[in-house]
Formats: structure tokens, sequence, C-alpha cells
């Protein structure tokens, strides 16, 4: 039996809950407005990388000791790493299990992984977030719904502009009077954008695009 099997023996039961998750500010926000923060694992451990990249640059090329430092770096490395597919793996599962239709940006992860934001995307894999999320949804029978990303942060779910910096954590519509988090906002904007496209590109389309 493999992995996916095991996981889902048989599709699981239908449900009419919808997920909306914006990724704008590396951030996975479930649609009943709890927020699950990233863990950021590379951050977190920066000041031991810092520590154990110095120690290897002391060290003679071809020593012994060389070699213990840059086997202790790679250790560090690999429990990122592994944190990092643990977190992604208990998420992406609660989300199929819980949701019946998910909902996300249809992102272009290359080129944000280039942008100002290259450290936090690259902390967060969103790619491989994506790919799991994709696949376990496949698995589970749930749908999985990639959205126009364009403007998510810059939108009131009553349709208006809203201008935001990327500094300003609150939305605050002077048409409407909503006032929320941002990324509470966004989220919805983003299922408004799902169930008015029923049509939008399905799992199989996703995991070409992050893999």
């Amino acid at each position: 039996m493999d992995f996916e099997s095991a996981l889902f023996p048989a599709k699981l039961v239908r449900s009419c809950d919808w997920y909306g998750r914006w990724v704008g500010e590396v951030r996975h926000l479930v649609a009943n407005h709890k927020s699950v923060p990233n863990p950021r694992w590379y951050q977190r451990a920066e000041a031991k990388l810092r520590r154990a990249q110095r120690k290897v640059a002391r060290r003679k090329k071809g020593s012994h000791r060389r070699r213990k430092a840059v086997a202790r770096l790679q250790k560090i490395h690999q429990r990122i790493k592994n944190q990092r597919h643990e977190f992604q793996h208990k998420f992406t599962f609660w989300l199929v299990q819980n949701f019946g239709v998910i909902a996300v940006e249809d992102l272009n992860v290359k080129g944000l992984a280039g942008g100002m934001l290259a450290k936090s995307v690259h902390d967060v894999s969103w790619a491989s977030f994506f790919s799991k999320l994709a696949y376990k949804a496949e698995s589970a029978g749930r749908t999985l719904r990639a959205v126009n990303p364009r403007g998510t942060s810059q939108t009131c779910t009553s349709g208006t502009k809203v201008w935001k910096e990327l500094s300003d954590r609150e939305h605050l519509c002077t048409a409407c009077g909503l006032t929320a988090p941002r990324d509470v906002v966004s989220a919805q904007v983003i299922l408004q954008r799902a169930r008015m496209s029923p049509s939008n590109r399905n799992v199989a389309d996703l995991i070409a695009s992050v893999v």
C-alpha cells in the first residue's frame, strides 16, 4: 500500500466548508479567521548556521576538524528541511481533512523566489507546500482551485480597491466601512474568486506548475 492510500483509504466524506489561503506575506490563513503562522525554520536557525559556517571557514581545508565542522553544518540544514516538511505534511493533511474546497493564489513562485521576499519564500517553501497540498487534495477527493492573485491584498470583499503599503496590516474600506486584519480580507477575496471561477486550473495543472 502506498503512502497516500494509507492516508486516504477512501475518498473523504463530502464537505461544503471552504478554505482560503493568502500567501502574500508568507502566512497561512484559515477561512474561519484563525491564522496559522509560518514557523520560519530557517530564520530561527540562522544564528546556529552562522556559527557553524564560521567554524567551517576557520578550519584548515582537508583537515579532520573541517570535515567535522562541515558535517555539523549539513546536519543543521537537514534539520531545517525535516522540520519544514513535517509541518507542511501535517498542515496540508489537516486542510484536506477539514475543507471540501481549498482556494489558493495562482502565484509565480519562481519569480517571487528571486524578488525582495526571496529569503521568506525559500523559508516557507511554497512550491513544496503547493505540491503536497495538490496531491493530498486529489487523493482525498477534495477540490483545489488556483485563482488570479492580482490585487487580492488591495481589494475589499465589496469589490472596492483599498490601497495598502506592505507594512499596513489592517484593512480599512472607506466605501463599506469594513475593518479587519489584512490577511483575513485577502483570504475572503480569494474565496470569492474561487466561487465565481469554478473552472479554474485543476490539481494536475497545479502540481505541474510547482514541481
